[in-house]
């Protein structure tokens, strides 16, 4: 029985914004920096020895949130999440033809028909990511996660949820008046809903088209970072040959 696996993990690179949460529009705080610079050690005279040197956070490009991350003080760390919720069978529950701004709702995810099994990896793909991620256009008019669908996703007890765009309701909306983006009244219910009942989130992925069978093994796994409430990760999907 041969496997075949794939990448669904974005590349780190230099970026000044729109590759993590848009801080500084929703909350009115400073974005970090994100830098990826090359290092070396030169000996006599030559350039050896090449590292890089990373300015991240634990929320930019294909990342996991712990529980923590909403729950401050009851809620699981990163490097307290057993690692079957990072390595764990997947369902993949396709939504392609969703279009920019449009939501994905309970009914959606009803009506596809998917296999969930109680403990899964919920995946849900729209292509988002692939399309508009490191831009304005990707929160603009970000294709999101309707409370509906959040209530549909807990009633079925997956152990993490798996995705390529907003996980919740979209957080920004354009003002009619100005152009600007400008926060939304609610805040990331979905988050407090799936965090609050120690599911992880595997947010950001890419490539999640790629994926032939319904059910596939996933496996996620973030930097173990002590405390954190979250961390960059490497994701890739393990399909089975029948």
């Amino acid at each position: 029985m041969g496997k075949r696996y794939i990448d669904c993990s974005l590349n780190i690179v230099d970026a000044d914004s729109w590759v993590q949460f848009p801080r500084k529009l929703v909350l009115g705080a400073p974005e970090p920096r994100i830098r990826v610079e090359q290092v070396h050690t030169t000996v006599n005279g030559r350039r050896m020895y090449p590292c890089c040197r990373l300015e991240l956070t634990t929320q930019c490009f294909t990342h996991i949130d712990a529980p923590v991350h909403f729950y401050v003080e009851s809620g699981r760390k990163i490097d307290e999440v057993p690692l079957d919720q990072f390595i764990n069978d997947g369902v993949v529950i396709d939504m392609m033809h969703k279009q920019p701004g449009e939501g994905v709702t309970g009914e959606d995810l009803e009506k596809s028909g998917a296999d969930v099994h109680r403990g899964d990896t919920i995946i849900i793909r729209t292509g988002w990511t692939d399309r508009a991620f490191g831009t304005r256009e990707f929160w603009e008019n970000m294709v999101h996660l309707e409370n509906s669908a959040g209530d549909w996703i807990l009633s079925k007890q997956p152990k993490a949820l798996m995705q390529d765009f907003m996980t919740d309701i979209a957080p920004v909306k354009k003002c009619e008046h100005c152009g600007q983006l400008i926060p939304v009244a609610e805040f990331s219910p979905n988050h407090y809903k799936f965090l609050g009942n120690d599911m992880i989130l595997i947010e950001w992925c890419t490539n999640l088209g790629a994926i032939t069978k319904p059910r596939v093994q996933v496996i996620a796994l973030p930097l173990k970072i002590k405390g954190g409430e979250g961390g960059p990760a490497r994701v890739v999907v393990v399909e089975e040959d029948q």
